[in-house]
């Protein structure tokens, strides 16, 4: 963001003459200081003009990387239009959105034909969808593609479910097409990346550092990572610079491992995953454990089964299970694990509730398997045994439960799975 002061430039915005209300006019797209976005006595709110300022960076940026591309740099235009793109996500400008993506095609089209580029015209379609006037031209334009993979309910034998506000939609199961990303990354109980289908393999063994970075990045959310927060997490004993500069290095290196430069977007500081290139399953899983949570106050049991196996089958096991307990690692590792349990638990529960309490035993136990430090799977495992009249196999579940708390996290069960505990031994 600039820092100079300067007259406001009035821009007129697309979509003014289709009746897309805005401002009243036209809108003042400020160059101002940071300092003056902040003053609200000056009659903008401080949110408004902090997008607005947004959307003047990505304008700029876009028109740049057109001067760009005209001088036959495209692959520094590209890099503008990522920082265009990221520009227009923030200031959630569909329009500026569409107007990027629609400049990266034929830049694409240069650097990366193929499935990158069918990816970008599903993405284009998908932003012209929210655009009123075009809406009904993107429609038209789906109807003649091939579907989108992505994580769907795989509710077998229900043709519709009805969602949270009463309309119909239609499970559809994930399947593999041509609008597959081009990265795809595991980080549920293996790490594995694997690049147009092809698992990263080497000669000799792959670098370190620039795929911690990639599992830092994802750890941290994937989208908007301070650069700052990254050179902390990896090299904590560097000075600024030279922390920086081995962040600049390793992710050099992580780009020409992928060998998609722009599945990583470096803007204003920020890190982030190109989320039409790039797919990662933790991204799928708490995807899916959203629908689940909508989908329990209709599902019956065969549905309730078929989304505990589709739960089972993306959740391989803790995150970046194999790699050392770092301070980046615990947290997502902790907040998936936490999902887990509670997606299996409110099925297991809804499964009681209909009367299959066999399955939802069976279900807590294949929960313990991928992760058998889980005390809310224990509970629920417990429960479902004494509701059975099985006091010894509830026993069973309990001092499993204590014993690898106290040898692996050196702990003791919470006082809720001890008072389970006491249950049990007043049970008849």
């Amino acid at each position: 963001m600039r820092t100079e002061t300067s007259n406001p430039v009035v821009v007129p915005l697309p979509g003014l003459a289709n009746g897309m209300p805005r401002f009243e006019g036209a809108v003042a797209v400020y160059r101002t200081p940071a300092e003056r976005l902040s003053d609200t006595g000056a009659g903008w709110m401080q949110d408004e003009a902090v997008r607005i300022a947004r959307r003047d960076l990505g304008f700029e940026a876009l028109c740049l990387a057109q001067m760009l591309v005209l001088a036959g740099r495209r692959q520094e235009a590209l890099d503008r239009l990522d920082q265009a793109l990221l520009a227009a996500q923030e200031a959630n400008d569909a329009e500026l959105a569409f107007l990027v993506q629609a400049a990266r095609l034929p830049v694409l089209e240069v650097l990366a034909p193929g499935a990158v580029v069918e990816v970008l015209l599903r993405d284009m379609v998908d932003g012209a969808e929210r655009i009123d006037y075009l809406g009904t031209l993107a429609t038209e334009a789906r109807n003649g593609m091939p579907p989108r993979s992505g994580p769907r309910l795989a509710a077998v034998g229900l043709a519709e479910v009805p969602d949270r506000v009463g309309k119909m939609r239609t499970p559809q199961v994930a399947a593999a097409g041509n609008g597959n990303p081009i990265v795809t990354i595991r980080t549920l109980g293996t790490f594995m990346v694997a690049v147009a289908g092809k698992p990263l393999v080497s000669g000799r063994k792959l670098p370190h550092k620039p795929l911690a970075l990639l599992q830092a990045l994802i750890a941290l959310g994937g989208s908007h990572v301070s650069a700052s927060l990254l050179v902390d997490a990896l090299w904590p004993d560097a000075d600024g610079g030279c922390g920086r500069r081995a962040f600049d290095v390793a992710l050099l290196r992580l780009r020409r491992l992928l060998k998609v430069d722009h599945a990583i977007v470096v803007s204003g500081g920020k890190v982030s995953l190109d989320r039409s290139l790039c797919r990662v399953d933790i991204w799928d899983f708490e995807q899916l454990v959203e629908e689940i949570e909508q989908l329990l106050p209709v599902a019956g049991i065969e549905c309730l089964l078929v989304e505990a196996d589709n739960l089972m089958s993306l959740y391989g096991g803790c995150f970046l299970d194999a790699e050392e307990d770092r301070s980046w690692v615990v947290p997502a590792r902790d907040r998936l694990a936490a999902k887990f349990a509670r997606a299996i638990t409110l099925c297991s529960r809804a499964l009681i509730g209909a009367g299959a309490v066999e399955q939802a035993e069976r279900l807590y136990r294949r929960g313990l398997e991928l992760d058998n430090l889980s005390e809310p799977l224990y509970r629920g495992l417990i429960e479902c045994c004494l509701g059975q009249g099985h006091k010894a196999e509830a026993l069973n579940a309990y001092r499993r439960c204590r014993e690898l708390l106290s040898i692996v996290l050196n702990t003791r069960p919470s006082e809720e799975t001890e008072a389970l505990h006491r249950r049990i031994l007043a049970a008849d």
